[in-house]
């Protein structure tokens, strides 16, 4: 009984022909499978594409959005061109679709963030354009500020900034908004027209946020301004707070 066995295993297949019955083919057919590999930019255009999920909620990670697509289709169509050597193509759909999806959802959470981000009554301003950049000029000979900043005294005004950390990090009544986050505000001090004090209402006391954020009250100019380590030139009696703002800015 053995070799019987022995013989049956080590024997030669029969050979398949036209008249060999339909199960019996594909028997044989499959045991001449040959593997084919995902190729690696498939794999990469994947991963890039997983990533770019951050840019939902970060508005500097969409370009992942754009390269995960290009990456992907790229791949699509190595591997559609070489059906013999590759396999994968459900991986760059899925790459495909993925970064389409997320650029798609991306831009529309900011568009609308953009548009939902000011309360009523108050009017957008950006602190980089129209408090940073105009700053003070000089007149006659003299220092002052631009009119366009002293014509905003008494106005009830929404811009965005980043917490300038002193220390305090909870229940804070008061602080820093300045217009940027790089190493030059928080490595030092920051500069006159790049700060901006916020006194919050006793109620509304906030906690440091390290990204950027969102306040809305009514802009005064201190008219007892000493220049002070730190002491503000223009003042926010703020009424509003909100870590929910876009990356956009009002021009």
């Amino acid at each position: 009984m053995v070799q019987t066995l022995e013989q049956v295993v080590e024997s030669d297949p029969p050979e398949v022909t036209s008249s060999t019955p339909q199960i019996q083919r594909e028997f044989y057919d499959a045991d001449t499978f040959s593997y084919r590999t995902v190729p690696v930019i498939a794999v990469v255009g994947l991963v890039i594409s997983l990533l770019s999920a951050m840019s939902i909620f970060i508005w500097i990670a969409l370009p992942l959005c754009a390269i995960g697509l290009i990456v992907s289709t790229l791949s699509f169509f190595v591997i559609r061109r070489n059906r013999d050597i590759y396999s994968g193509t459900m991986v760059a759909l899925s790459g495909m679709l993925l970064s389409a999806s997320f650029l798609i959802s991306g831009v529309s959470y900011q568009v609308y963030t953009y548009q939902t981000e000011v309360p009523e009554g108050y009017e957008r301003i950006s602190f980089v354009n129209d408090i940073s950049d105009k700053g003070i000029i000089t007149q006659n000979g003299y220092q002052t500020i631009h009119p366009d900043i002293a014509k905003l005294d008494g106005k009830k005004i929404f811009l965005k900034g980043y917490i300038y950390q002193t220390g305090k990090l909870r229940d804070l009544e008061s602080f820093l908004l300045v217009k940027d986050n790089q190493s030059c505000c928080f490595g030092a001090t920051p500069a006159i027209i790049d700060r901006m004090g916020v006194v919050m209402d006793p109620d509304k006391a906030i906690d440091y946020k390290a990204g950027k954020v969102g306040v809305a009250g009514t802009f005064r100019l201190n008219k007892e301004f000493t220049n002070d380590e730190l002491e503000p030139l223009f003042m926010l009696d703020s009424m509003y707070f909100t870590s929910r703002v876009s990356d956009f800015e009002a021009r």
